[in-house]
This record gives structure tokens, sequence and C-alpha cells, in this order.
């Protein structure tokens, strides 16, 4: 199987392509290069990041050609086109290239979540035409559900629910696009992960978002208000977990046509609170406080955001894109994945089984920045 690939240089891309090497495959990579950055300096940028996310794997099938999703046929370079135009066995068109931010302005996210995302699958559908497409796996999030409660299903896509920021929202307006594809007979897979984190055997991650953002905040002493519900519900997966269940899914024939969700789902997600005082334990740090989300809104936001601007301007400002997850979520249905999964030894961990390492590897590295902090004391393993 030949594979095209974008979204390559991405927390979970960068682990989807090193696996697909490693098995063998010929993959082309489509990437934005930098200014002025010519196509071999590229090669080299992406053999940079292979070596960097698995030291020692070979790049020999991999192919890396320019582009940019948002322009016109891809803005796909010749070196891209000759890859596509080869006989040789069907592409598998991967798409994992997405806007993550949640700060950016509807039209900057929607051009290359929603926009973008129409531009792979015209690509798909004129392979699929030429007879030479195996497969189109999209890679979606488990938060298109928006501001739903209770179980969300892996069946489902629009039910009404609300989007709690642009980025639910144009994540879900690409899949109402893709379902219609599907519906025509598309050869087409969603992968749907929750909130991924690093390596759940090493701790390694290739950034520092997202749930990353509070626990380096809390590490480095500079804030510890939780605006949330401890008893809040809170998926989280590993990375590794997640690309190796796409890589087993990209290889079963029953997969097609379905969309999975690679979450922690309802028997192993956690709650704030877990995952707080696992933190508190291993950063040996002063204990949380927390503060309603309803109320602070009502009562506390008009006096307590001006004295955050001026004292905690990161905080205020990036603080409050997270705030809606800190009051409620979903749970995510895995009856599907685990139908194809399990059979092959491929579950979610549980988040007590890895969480110390996560933390470890974040805080000796200090979360990615150049000037490293002191390394953790040694204490018993999480959940012994």
């Amino acid at each position: 199987m030949r594979f095209f690939l974008t979204g390559a240089t991405g927390f979970l891309g960068r682990e989807v392509l090193v696996r697909l090497l490693q098995q063998g495959h010929p993959v082309l990579v489509l990437s934005r290069p930098k200014p002025g950055e010519d196509e071999d300096a590229l090669h080299q940028r992406l053999q940079a990041v292979v070596e960097h996310t698995a030291p020692g794997t070979s790049t020999a099938t991999m192919t890396v050609a320019s582009g940019d999703i948002r322009a016109p046929d891809l803005g796909l370079s010749e070196r891209g086109r000759r890859f596509l135009e080869e006989p040789g066995a069907p592409i598998q068109v991967v798409h994992g290239a997405a806007e993550v931010r949640f700060d950016l302005p509807y039209p900057e996210m929607r051009q290359q979540n929603v926009e973008g995302t129409l531009a792979v699958l015209a690509l798909a559908r004129r392979l699929a035409d030429e007879g030479r497409l195996h497969r189109f796996d999209h890679v979606s999030t488990a938060y298109v559900a928006g501001d739903r409660s209770g179980l969300a299903l892996e069946t489902e896509v629009d039910v009404g629910q609300r989007c709690r920021n642009d980025y639910e929202r144009t994540k879900l307006e690409a899949e109402v696009q893709l379902a219609e594809a599907r519906a025509q007979g598309l050869p087409l897979t969603v992968h749907r992960p929750s909130i991924i984190v690093g390596d759940s055997r090493t701790g390694k991650a290739s950034s520092f978002k997202v749930l990353y953002w509070p626990l380096k905040l809390y590490a480095r002493g500079r804030f510890r208000t939780v605006f949330g519900r401890p008893d809040c519900s809170i998926d989280v997966v590993p990375v590794d977990y997640v690309a190796d269940a796409m890589l087993a899914l990209f290889a079963m024939p029953a997969a097609t046509g379905r969309i999975f969700h690679l979450t922690a789902g309802p028997e192993r997600q956690s709650t704030i609170a877990a995952l707080v005082a696992l933190t508190e334990r291993i950063y040996q740090g002063k204990p949380v406080r927390y503060l309603d989300p309803d109320f602070y809104f009502r009562w506390l936001r008009p006096f307590v955001r001006p004295l955050l601007l001026l004292l905690r301007p990161d905080v205020a400002e990036r603080g409050g894109v997270y705030l809606p997850y800190l009051k409620a979520n979903p749970s995510f249905d895995v009856t599907q994945a685990s139908e194809l999964l399990a059979p092959r030894g491929l579950s979610p961990p549980p988040v007590d089984s890895y969480w110390e390492v996560i933390l470890r590897y974040a805080r000796d590295t200090n979360f990615g920045s150049q000037r490293s902090l002191p390394a953790i004391t040694p204490d018993r393993p999480t959940g012994s």
C-alpha cells in the first residue's frame, strides 16, 4: 500500500508517519514549506522530524512534496504529482493536517479545517474515479460532540449539538461534508481522538499544548486555581495508543465506512479531581483550589478578569478557551473501536498507569523550553 499523508509534522502526524515508514510503506508527505525553504530543505526538515520522533527509522520510502491544503489543487509540486501518477499499489489518503488553535478567527480556522479537508477530499475522489484510491482516512476529534452531556456515539455526527469554539465548529462542518461523501460510496474512515498527551511508555511529547498549559503553570508555582468542577470528566489518551490504533485500522477492510472514537471511553476516562490529585503528588506542589465556573462567570469575572489581565495575562487570555472543558464534557462511546482493536490487544491504558511518566518528561524538559528545570525527585510509581 502507498500512502498520501498530510499533517506529518503535527503531534500525532509524526507518530503516524514513523509507523508507516517502519512498516516499509511508500509515503508521500505533503508539507507546507517555510518562507525561503526549497523542496530539498523541506525534505531534510521532515527527515529530522522522523529522526527526532523515532531515532534510526529509515526514510528511504518517504517522498516529501511541497504544497498547501489551502491552495488550488493542494499546491502540489511536480515531485508530488509524479508520486501520485506512478503506476503501483492503490493509494490510501490520510488527512491529518488541521488548525488546532482555539483563538483564531473563524474564517481562518474554516479555511484550514473545512476548505482544506474538502481539497483533500477532491483529491481522494479523483483517485477513486481513476481506480487508484484504496481509502480516505480523516483525523477529526471526539469533541465534535460539542457541549453535549451523556454518551456521544461513534455513529453520530451532527445531532444538533452546540459547538464550544470555532475549532469544534469547523471540525464538525468537515465531518458533515465527509458523511455526505461516505453516503455517496467513497471508501472513508474517520478517526476521532480525544485529548492527546505524550507517549505512555516514555512520556515523550513533541507539543505541549491543551492540558500541558495548566500543568506548566502549576509546575512552575505560578497558578493553582482551577476554574472548573472536580467531578468534571476528562478523556485523555496517550499518543502511542492513538497512532497504533490508527495504523491497525488502516489495514482493516472492516474499518472502511466507519467512525472510531480513539478515546479512553466511559470506563477509563478520568476526572479533573483525579488528575489534579496525581499531579499534586508527583509535582509535590501546593493543594489546588477549585472555583466553580458558573459562579466565576456570574459574580467574579467582572472584577477578577481585569486583575488577571494585569497580573497573569497568560491565564486571562489563554485560560478562557479551556473553561468550557473544565465545566462538563460528554463521554465517548468506543463500541466500534473496541470491536476491531481489542482482539489485536489494543486498548487505551488507564490514565493513572502513565500520568507520572507524562508529567516527569514534561517537567524534565521544561515543557519544551530551552531552559531546563531540575528533574523531579523520584517517587513511588503512580497507581502502586
